[in-house]
């Protein structure tokens, strides 16, 4: 007999990035929202992750208050394809991170230790997800708890993921799994990487949703069924499929079967970004809480910090335009810096870089910021993020020139600011704004087809000078508009505000209470799933 959970009370969220302790993008960001918006629903909620080496640090270990999890010690060994033997060993810290318990999982020797607890995120990830998957291996069979879901999040914690949901169901226990991808990963493996001899799957007949029912299916089979890419066999065992928008799942089915849609969800993300708080910010940062007179000041202030960055702005710099994320290729900022150069010189840009080690893009995007100079700063480091928040705020817009882009939750951040969104024609990307092109009145930026510079350049030029007259009330910038659709927001100028446009609509649909909404019934979803594989005979 195989008992479901009537209601859920207890989750585990599994993931690779978490809050402070360990974030590079924007699941870090989702997987932390999901876990305050859980507790303050009532759930009790733990996280499991690898410690990537925080433990290791004197100051986060402070700031985490972490202890030592004495009792957890698990050792033992993997069998190569070589066939050699290789041994590891893990241990367990524990934190409260706003009352949220974080277990992280790290090396008890030096050369498990080599993996999971590297500093970098995703070095050696495919070592780090399977020593991490044996991690929750052992905690599932040590521990006398049982949740009532399991989400993971992404391929770095699908196997991990999956394991629990198998071992639990072996015990008797039907627990709902959730599996999320925030970012395709295109990562496959031959069965052997996945299995007990390496990252500990157990090869056992279970049931697992196909077509319509539940069938009886050894794990190795579903494995591949799914040609080894992690991502689709952690789908085809979960009892639900989530990602962040429906362009995304769109692409999603197209590479797994729309037959799952069936057992499908979509997890918008969301912000707690505030237009008050980032006001506060640019009166504290660049002097003023005017738009106007802040976006002076952050030009100079651009020119005078000490961050790493390549290229300046003149003082002729009137619009800014800023964009943020990983230098990297997906993310299309030399396709902004190429439409840069067909707009007036008084628009400029701000890049708030993220370097992954992506060298041959970072020196491509600085030759291009080179070849418009005074116009483009590209910052080759992290700034802090009241500075980006201070900066979106009092920008003209913010681009998203992505050629890739699962949801985009930059451009949601930076319209709860009240700053209106150019995003590409991608992804999830056009889920994010309402298009002024088409509803003028209650529009909140402008998607733009992917890699088209000459409209994206007649965009960042409208948008700024729309944006600049919402400021200053001056008129005059109007006759320079370059597009029709924009003539035709001016025409109601009087009657519409962009940037009230934008906050509104994230206040609508981009919040705490819209994600809280969607967990729930995300989760009533995977529970009833786990019932009916409970009762499949």
């Amino acid at each position: 007999m195989i008992i479901a959970p009537s209601s859920i009370k207890n989750i585990w969220l599994l993931t690779f990035e978490f809050g402070d302790i360990a974030t590079l993008g924007g699941l870090g960001k989702a997987v932390t929202l999901y876990a305050k918006v859980l507790k303050d629903l009532g759930y009790n909620v733990e996280v499991f992750m690898p410690s990537h080496g925080r433990h290791l640090s004197e100051e986060h270990r402070k700031k985490l208050n972490l202890k030592p999890v004495t009792w957890f010690h698990a050792c033992g060994n993997r069998i190569g394809i070589d066939k050699n033997v290789y041994k590891y060993c893990i241990g367990a810290e524990k934190a409260e991170v706003n009352g949220i318990t974080v277990v992280l999982f790290k090396g008890l020797d030096e050369i498990t230790g080599r993996f999971l607890d590297n500093w970098h995120i995703y070095a050696y990830a495919e070592e780090k997800a399977c020593l991490y998957a044996r991690a929750i291996m052992h905690w599932v069979n040590m521990v006398n708890e049982v949740p009532e879901l399991i989400h993971a999040n992404d391929w770095t914690s699908a196997i991990a993921g999956v394991i629990a949901k198998i071992i639990f169901e072996s015990k008797g226990y039907a627990v709902p799994l959730v599996y999320s991808i925030h970012l395709l990963s295109y990562r496959a493996f031959p069965w052997h990487y996945a299995s007990c001899k390496w990252c500990g799957v157990p090869d056992i007949c279970h049931r697992v949703w196909i077509p319509n029912r539940h069938e009886l299916l050894c794990t190795e089979d579903v494995w591949n069924l799914a040609l080894g890419n992690v991502d689709h066999f952690a789908a085809m065992e979960a009892d639900i499929l989530a990602t962040n928008s429906w362009g995304y799942l769109r692409e999603i089915l197209d590479k797994y079967g729309h037959w799952m849609s069936e057992k499908s969800f979509v997890i918008h993300n969301v912000t707690d970004w505030k237009e008050d708080e980032a006001r506060k910010y640019a009166t504290e940062i660049f002097g003023s809480s005017n738009r106007v007179e802040a976006r002076k000041s952050l030009v100079n202030w651009v020119n005078t910090v000490t961050f790493s960055k390549v290229g300046y702005l003149n003082s002729s710099c009137k619009y800014i335009i800023v964009a943020a994320g990983r230098l990297t290729s997906s993310k299309g900022f030399d396709i902004l810096l190429k439409a840069l150069k067909y707009t007036s010189q008084e628009i400029c840009t701000i890049i708030f870089g993220l370097p992954i080690g992506d060298f041959g893009y970072e020196h491509y995007i600085m030759t291009l910021a080179g070849e418009v100079p005074g116009r483009a700063v590209v910052f080759l480091e992290p700034v802090p993020q009241r500075v980006l928040k201070a900066s979106c705020y009092c920008a003209n817009a913010f681009a998203v020139p992505s050629r890739y882009e699962p949801f985009g939750l930059v451009s949601i951040e930076a319209q709860a600011v009240g700053t209106p969104a150019i995003v590409s024609n991608v992804g999830g990307l056009p889920e994010t704004v309402i298009d002024l092109r088409w509803n003028h009145v209650n529009g909140t930026g402008v998607v733009v087809p992917s890699e088209d510079v000459h409209t994206l350049a007649e965009v960042l030029e409208d948008i700024s000078r729309l944006t600049q007259f919402i400021d200053t009330g001056n008129s005059s910038v109007l006759s320079q508009l370059r597009s029709s659709w924009g003539y035709e927001v001016a025409k109601m100028s009087k009657e519409i505000n962009i940037r009230y446009n934008a906050i509104t609509w994230v206040d609508k649909n981009f919040r705490e209470h819209n994600l809280a909404d969607l967990l729930k019934s995300c989760y009533e979803k995977a529970r009833l799933y786990a019932y009916y594989r409970a009762v499949t005979k």
